[in-house]
Order: structure tokens, then C-alpha cells, then sequence
């Protein structure tokens, strides 16, 4: 017998063989006999493709409009990325629909920085959404600083609510 064909008789059996292995017995009672079952494989009825998958975990992600920023800062965290990227997914396979990213400022500084800092958030957030491959003309980065906060109250928590840039899908 040459290697080519015991190799083949191998590829051939070897599955069987543990097919036999991992099948489960169960034993009668009653009249103390062994029977040999298949594994029980569930198999839902309704199968979900990959891509369908993938579209409702992206919408799932999508849910999810608001990017939070760290004091004083306009760089976007890593932890931003996937959601961002969700967003990017949908925006790319969708040319018409157009989103505003609206960025604030917690009111600590002055009004004028504020609605600075606030347009660098939403700029921040439209380049990387560029770099996933958004067209520039499906947004637009408006500035509200610190005049629509998230949270009007004056402490530290309230604070980090509004340091922050929204997705506004429009229309």
C-alpha cells in the first residue's frame, strides 16, 4: 500500500472514528441494555446570514450618538473607535442621508473658547469618520459649546456629560 492511499484511508476513517468517540450511550434501566445515540444538534429555525448579522449589530451600535471628550481636550479615545466606525459603516453605504456632528463644551471657560473647543470635538469626529472613507458632504460640524448641556448642573459629573459630540442623523 503506497503513503498516498493510507493517507487517504486515514482522511476516511479518522472522521468516523471519532464520530464513533464522541457519540453518547445511554444505558436501559429497565432492561439493562446500552444503546448508542447521535449528538442532538440544535439548529434554529431561523438561521441568520453573516451579513444580516452584521447589519443589526451595526444598528445596534448606531444606537449610540454621543462621543465624550476629556476635560479641555478634542481628541477623540479609542474607545470611541468601533461606534465611530458603526457610524462610518452606515454612512458609506447610504450617500443621501447627511448627519450633523454637533460638538459642547462643559462652562467652564469662556464662551468664545467653548464654541472653540466645541468645533474642534466635531471636527475631531468628522476626520475620523472621514478616514473611514465618509464623504465630506454628508456632514456638517456645528458648535454649540456651552449652551445646550447635557446636564445643567455645576459639578464634576454634570460636566463630563457635556464635554462631548452628538450625531445628529438629519432628515
Amino acid at each position: 500500500m503506497s503513503i498516498k492511499s493510507l493517507g487517504k484511508s486515514i482522511l476516511v476513517t479518522l472522521p468516523a472514528f471519532f464520530l464513533f468517540a464522541c457519540s453518547s450511550t445511554t444505558e436501559n434501566t429497565d432492561t439493562g441494555t446500552t444503546t448508542t445515540e447521535p449528538p442532538q444538534v440544535e439548529v434554529p429555525d431561523n438561521v441568520e446570514s453573516e451579513e444580516d448579522r452584521m447589519k443589526r449589530l451595526n444598528a445596534e451600535a448606531r444606537e449610540v450618538r454621543t462621543v465624550y471628550f476629556e476635560f479641555d481636550d478634542s481628541t477623540v479615545k479609542t474607545q470611541y473607535q468601533d461606534l465611530l466606525k458603526a457610524h462610518a459603516w452606515y454612512l458609506s453605504r447610504n450617500p443621501g442621508v447627511q448627519v450633523a456632528i454637533e460638538g459642547h463644551a462643559d462652562e467652564r471657560g469662556t464662551p468664545e473658547y467653548n464654541l472653540a473647543l466645541g468645533e474642534r470635538r466635531g471636527n475631531s469626529v468628522r476626520d475620523i469618520l472621514m478616514s473611514y472613507g465618509v464623504s465630506s458632504s454628508q456632514m456638517r460640524v456645528v458648535s454649540y459649546g456651552e449652551e445646550k448641556p447635557a446636564n445643567p448642573s455645576h459639578n464634576e459629573n454634570a460636566w463630563e456629560e457635556n464635554r462631548r459630540a452628538v450625531l445628529d442623523y438629519e432628515g
